[in-house]
């Protein structure tokens, strides 16, 4: 099951989202600001985070995605807003606020795919590596295997 967390400010934003990504089957978390958010992502396994860009007080979006892509680099942060002007230094997905529902679906959809690319991906570059020791190990005993 997917985890998304939601970090906004505005409660309302927070049950929409919620409603939304709930009728898809999604676990849903909420915080109203970004060290909630944050919080939750040293506590809980989140799959994608979305979170506004500007959050009074505390830390904004723009700090919440700066300190994730630290912590958790392959964790998927959409930020959801309606500041035209989010900086590219960010590296995050951007979701304007006035896309609406299906667009904000589309997104965590196609988000939960390239995790599972990735995820994939890994597991095959996990398995190589596996077999590549082994071999490596296998020829430095002379082809012997010994347990």
């Amino acid at each position: 099951m997917t985890t998304v967390l939601c970090i906004d400010d505005d409660p309302r934003m927070l049950q929409l989202h919620k409603s939304i990504l709930g009728t898809k089957g999604y676990t849903v978390l909420t915080a109203a600001d970004g060290m909630a958010g944050l919080a939750l992502t040293r506590t809980h396994s989140i799959d994608i985070v979305i979170t506004d860009f500007e959050m009074p007080p505390g830390i904004n979006g723009s700090q919440v995605a700066h300190r994730l892509k630290e912590e958790k680099p392959m964790l998927p942060v959409v930020i959801y807003s309606g500041c035209p002007d989010i900086p590219e230094r960010l590296k995050c997905f951007v979701l304007p606020k006035g896309d609406g529902p299906e667009r904000l679906l589309s997104m965590v959809e196609g988000l939960i795919e390239l995790n599972c690319e990735k995820e994939n991906q890994l597991e095959y570059v996990r398995k190589k590596s596996r077999r590549l020791r082994h071999n490596k190990a296998r020829e430095m005993n002379g082809g012997v295997h010994r347990r």
